[in-house]
Parts: structure tokens; sequence; C-alpha cells
């Protein structure tokens, strides 16, 4: 037993119903990091004992929270999407499947908002860590000019239990990289992008009752789901700028074309807004401009975004 992040692994896969862990065939994903924590409240009795000493403990509420954050796969990707936005519309072809998400219009069920994962983390020692009732919170997409497109999925859970730990096959697919992107504002090509993130937060809580064991009895929304942009660009017009001032809304779509076939990614947000603009001189180089934006919900296309991931995987 050494403990090596490189010996560790991550395996998942979702859920038929919230409250049992799936127990069949687990998927590999390969991983940059994670953060995925048990956590188990401390109650301190408030009754005194005579006694200069804290008084005696107890245990609390159970919770499971964190990240992972991967290099996009193409076939990894799916695992992350289909947890935060819900699961797609799946059109098979020759050798290839073409994976449509919209965010999800009702929660998966009365007990959880999102379809919930079972996820199992060996950590290289011993056994491995299986938690289960994990809902897909948070996702992140994010790239930078001469970097590979990262994505970082948040949950909250969930319950906890150890196992032996399984053997990965990990997928093979070549992660997207930022020089196979392309895209349009309001249908102009965008040339003067350096970074870029895509948040998307589905605002889920974990809700304990006293009909449950320490574990949540259900995982909700507190607020609407929040999708926002944002990055920093080379200022070289004032497009941006004034569409910023006068508020509106303009189609904004990237375009990443993997490096083999059929692989594809396409994020198409019908409606973003601009909340932010701001060119600053920050020295005697090229002058820059960090931008945030949001995207608001198309009642043309029923949705504030639309997600296409091409690749050769039949279904999450």
């Amino acid at each position: 037993m050494s403990g090596y992040g490189m010996k560790s692994h991550v395996m998942t896969n979702f859920q038929n119903s919230y409250g049992t862990a799936f127990t069949g065939s687990l998927t590999a994903v390969s991983i940059v990091n994670e953060s995925i924590v048990h956590g188990i409240e401390t109650i301190r009795e408030a009754g005194m004992y005579g006694r200069m000493s804290q008084s005696p403990a107890h245990q609390g509420l159970f919770s499971v929270t964190g990240d992972l954050t991967a290099e996009a796969s193409p076939d990894s990707l799916g695992w992350f999407l289909s947890s935060v936005v819900g699961a797609p519309t799946t059109t098979s072809g020759t050798n290839t499947q073409t994976h449509v998400y919209k965010p999800q219009a009702s929660d998966f069920d009365g007990l959880a908002a999102t379809t919930p994962l079972t996820m199992e983390i060996s950590r290289d020692v011993g056994s491995a860590g299986l938690y289960s009732d994990l809902c897909g919170n948070t996702l992140s997409l994010g790239i930078a000019n001469g970097e590979l497109l990262t994505t970082t999925l948040g949950v909250v859970g969930g319950a906890f239990t150890k196992q032996v730990a399984s053997s990965p096959t990990f997928p093979t697919a070549k992660p997207f990289k930022w020089d196979q992107m392309s895209g349009s504002f309001n249908g102009a090509a965008i040339t003067d992008i350096q970074d870029m993130t895509i948040n998307i937060n589905n605002n889920l809580e974990a809700r304990h009752t006293l009909v449950t064991s320490g574990t949540p009895q259900k995982i909700k929304r507190t607020a609407p789901q929040v999708i926002e942009l944002s990055g920093t660009m080379l200022f070289q017009s004032h497009s941006y700028w004034t569409a910023w001032e006068s508020g509106n809304e303009f189609p904004f779509v990237v375009n990443f074309a993997g490096a083999e076939t059929p692989n594809n990614l396409k994020i198409d947000v019908p409606k973003m807004r601009l909340t932010s603009f701001d060119p600053v001189v920050g020295g005697a180089g090229i002058v820059t401009a960090a931008f945030a934006a949001s995207a608001e919900f198309s009642t043309t296309s029923n949705t504030a975004i639309e997600i296409t991931l091409v690749n050769t995987v039949a279904g999450y």
C-alpha cells in the first residue's frame, strides 16, 4: 500500500433510485484531482457534569460533498453533463452516438433533484470508499489558450460505505484542447478570447428529517438553476462593450472538434447577456477585457443552453 494519487481511481454510474446504491458495473473516469468528503457532524451535550472537561459527544448528521476535476474526455464528459444538466436525448448512427443535453424541466423524483450517482473512489490504501445518493450540483467547463478543456463536477450527497476496490479500465479518447475550438457571438466569429469558463449551478441542498439515520432524506433545490460565463479577451473592438451597455442578448456558440472521429462538443447559448465588460490598461502591452455573462432562457429554443456531445458511448 502506497497511497499514491497516481494509483487511485474513480468509477461511477447512475442509480435507479435515491437511497439505493448502484451495485452493477461502474465506469472509470480519469481525474486530475478530487475532494469528495464524507462528513459526520458532532453533537456536543450542553448539560454540565460538575467538571471542567467537555460534556459527552454524539454522532450527528451525515453528508457527502466535494468536487471531481478532469480533463474533458469525449467519453467521460457525458457522466458529468448527465449528472448536472440531466439525461440527454441520444441518437445512434454508424459508429456515432449524439447526446443532446438541455437542462431538465423537472426533478428526477420526489427525493432527488438530479439523477443520483454512485461513486467508487479508491485512494490506493485498502478498501475503496463507496459514495452514493450523489446529486450533481455544479458543473464547470474551462479552457485557456495552450491548455486542455477541463471540467469540474460538484456533488451533494449522500451515503457512504467501503468495499473492495474494483479494477478500472479507463477511456482512451483524447480530451478536447484549445486549438480545436471555434465560436461565434451574434453570428460573428470569435477570435480574441484568451480563456473562458462556463458554470452551471443547480443550487442543491441536502435536507435531513427525523426519519433518517443521519443521511439526507432529500436533496432538493433552493433556487433556480444559474448558468454563467466568464473569461478574458483581447480588446480589439467596441462590439462586446456596446452589447454590454445596451443590455442586448445575442446567440453564443462554441464548438470543439475532437482529435478523433466522431468526437465533438458543441455548446449553444441562444441568448447570452453580458453582465460586465471591463477593458483596462494593465501596462504597456495589449489591452485586455475581463467579461462575465449569463445564459438567459430562450422561449424560442425552450432552453437556456443546449450542449451536444458526439462520441461512441451508447448512453449514460
